[in-house]
Parts: structure tokens; sequence; C-alpha cells
């Protein structure tokens, strides 16, 4: 922290660059402290992104979570076998690829429903399903509740 409080308050040449630069050194830091002392954060998406094979794949799910996805597709964007990526993905995600994906989506769907007063079928499109009976039967399976009862359930402050 002192090094970036020098960069910004003595302003040299490039500071601000610098300052940036290790704003995100520390960020990286502080992750892996995050990994190393969490027993939680030791599978999830965020320990995915230290596997570069899983990172690509994460990328790719996360760069468009509405494309039709199949683990062959995600494993030539990971330019390895699909055997290769679900074994990895499984050992540093905790799930499969398109499980993981399908827990995404709910999740992406979950905001929208606080956040949007946009239709349920509008929602579905956007987050990969093809009906709004597809997602309501997709986020009651992962959240216990259907979508317009988690829309109107109160949120939590």
């Amino acid at each position: 922290l002192a090094a970036i409080n020098q960069e910004l308050t003595d302003r040299p040449m490039a500071g601000a660059l610098v300052a940036e630069h290790l704003a995100v050194v520390m960020l990286v830091h502080m992750l892996r402290l995050h990994l190393e002392q969490s027993p939680r954060a030791a599978s999830g998406w965020l320990s995915g992104l230290t596997d570069p094979v899983v990172a690509e794949a994460l990328t790719a799910l996360h760069g468009d979570p509405a494309r039709a996805w199949t683990v062959a597709e995600l494993a030539d964007a990971a330019a390895v076998s699909r055997s290769t990526l679900a074994a990895r993905f499984k050992a540093a995600v905790g799930q499969g690829p398109l499980e993981y994906l399908t827990h995404w989506r709910i999740e992406l769907a979950a905001r929208r429903l606080r956040k949007d007063r946009t239709t349920l079928a509008s929602i579905a499109r956007s987050v990969g399903y093809g009906s709004e009976s597809a997602l309501s039967v997709a986020f009651k399976r992962i959240t216990g509740t259907t979508p317009g009862e988690y829309r109107r359930r109160p949120t939590s402050t």
C-alpha cells in the first residue's frame, strides 16, 4: 500500500500505471491467501481460475452463458480433450462444466429477477433457456423456489 500511495502522491512519470499494476499484484496476493486459508474457497470458479485449462472454459462460459455449450466445444476452447476438461474442471470447481453452467445461468436469472422488471421469457432467453417453463423447472430444482416466488420475496439487507 505504501508503494501505491507513493506512486500516486509523488506523481512520477507513469506513476498511475505503476500504481494500477501494484494494485493488481496486491489483489492476486490477497486471492492466493484467501484460497490457501479458506477451505470453502478451495473449490468454485475462483479456484478454477488457477488452472489455465479450466480458466479458458470458465472464460468461455461467462462470456456467453446463453450459448448451448457442449463439453466438446469447451474442450476445444481450452485446447484439451473432453475427458481432460471434465476431470480438471470437476477437480478445480467441484462440479462438471455443464452443471456449473446451469448454476451460473440460475444465478444470472436470479439477479435479473431482483433487478429488472422484465418478463420471465426475456430473462429465460438471456440466460440460455428456450422458454419460461424450462427456466422455471431449472430454477426451482436449483433454488427450491419458483422464479415468481423468488421475485416476490423481500430481499434481505
